[in-house]
């Protein structure tokens, strides 16, 4: 396979003139000085927007616009010719719609915090444009799941990975620690920066009766402290204890622990253990789930989405509660949640058609002659979905 084409530029060889106003915008100002523009970001938003930058420098850098002008202003450098060129170079590196739109918000979030006085209309007016007409690369909807589908095939999952007699014992407990990571996800829809920070005796403690998670104000992306518990139903409790004290210890290489068993409450040290003995990383998880989800449900099911599965399943299964939804998802307001997450419709559908088939097969199983009511096979694909959990 070969080597992938370069489409952007890293910080070191920007523009002279261009490091030095981004370095000015993201710098926390001192006591005589204020605050650039971006001092506040968080470090993920920062590098978000600088490599969809970097992407920009290299689109000039291809056009021969740079180095010719890397003393101009960053802000004079962008023409409606240049705008329009930049999106055929997106398109032409097969990007989709909503990706090419990004990247025109990234730039337009770099010129607005390094050109203090530059008027955006334009580049806001083809944002604006490229959102409008793009089409999801994606079919969410066909996608979402109930939290307890997830659950209940999260439990399979976890049970078949302890009885395969196809892995190593090391495999096994890499294959249960994604199924719990999956289940987790599902039942407490957190984002997966928070999913990978879990710490035990930090982020988990057990207060004698139930494990409360808690994050401060500074982890969380709407800056408010999240709270929340883990559920107690003993099929919860019971899988992730055993993670707790039989697989997380082998993926430590820790055994000796495992013997003792340690009380639950005393561990510490991250929650996701990668099979070098270290702290999984954001990546790691966000694969493993895709690809675990891809394999029960042949759809891939990444973190954010279930985040859509949470926020559908209260509004068509208890809508009152719609704005608790919004808190638990750390939305700042209830638009955010039903503009981006709110997918019950679908949730709702699949239910009905759900009871419909089950009256097809009751109604079946009354005639002597079965293949005179119908010939497709309902049966099968529709027992998982008839196995709930309180």
């Amino acid at each position: 396979m070969g080597k992938a084409s370069r489409t952007s530029i890293g910080f070191i060889d920007w523009p002279e003139l261009d490091q030095n106003l981004w370095r000015s915008a993201t710098t926390k100002g001192d006591f005589l000085s204020p605050d650039g523009r971006a001092a506040r970001w968080v470090p993920e938003t920062k590098l978000q927007v600088g490599k969809g930058y970097g992407k920009w420098v290299f689109f000039l850098t291809s056009i021969v616009a740079l180095p010719s002008e890397n003393r101009i202003s960053p802000f004079d450098r962008v023409t409606k010719d240049r705008l329009r060129a930049y999106v055929d170079l997106l398109t032409k590196q097969g990007l989709a719609s909503q990706t090419i739109a990004s990247r025109l918000t990234d730039l337009c979030e770099a010129l607005r915090i390094m050109c203090l006085s530059c008027d955006l209309t334009m580049i806001k007016h083809l944002i604006s444009v490229l959102n409008k007409r793009a089409k999801p690369s994606r079919n969410k909807a066909a996608r979402i799941k109930h939290p307890l589908e997830i659950w209940a095939a999260a439990l399979k999952a976890m049970d078949d990975a302890e009885t395969s007699d196809e892995l190593t014992p090391l495999h096994r407990s890499c294959a249960y620690r994604d199924a719990l990571a999956l289940g987790i996800l599902a039942l407490r829809p957190i984002r997966l920066k928070n999913l990978a920070q879990l710490t035990l005796s930090e982020h988990l403690t057990h207060d004698g009766s139930r494990w409360q998670c808690s994050f401060s104000g500074w982890e969380t992306k709407d800056k408010k402290p999240l709270h929340f518990a883990l559920p107690t139903d003993i099929e919860f409790v019971t899988r992730f204890e055993r993670y707790l004290t039989v697989h997380r210890p082998v993926l430590l290489r820790d055994l000796h622990n495992t013997s003792q068993s340690r009380p639950v409450s005393q561990l510490t040290g991250p929650l996701w253990i990668s099979i070098r003995r270290s702290r999984m990383s954001r990546q790691s998880l966000y694969w493993n789930t895709c690809r675990i989800s891809e394999r029960l449900f042949n759809v891939r099911l990444n973190p954010h989405l279930m985040r859509d599965c949470a926020a559908s399943a209260m509004s068509s299964d208890a809508p009152e509660y719609i704005l608790a939804a919004a808190r638990i998802l750390g939305h700042s307001t209830l638009t955010t949640t039903i503009e981006h997450y709110e997918q019950s419709s679908m949730l709702a559908a699949g239910a009905h058609l759900n009871d419909f088939i089950g009256q097809l097969q009751a109604e079946n199983n009354s005639v002597d002659n079965k293949e005179d009511l119908f010939d497709l096979p309902f049966e099968q694909p529709f027992e998982e979905n008839e196995e709930e959990l309180e």
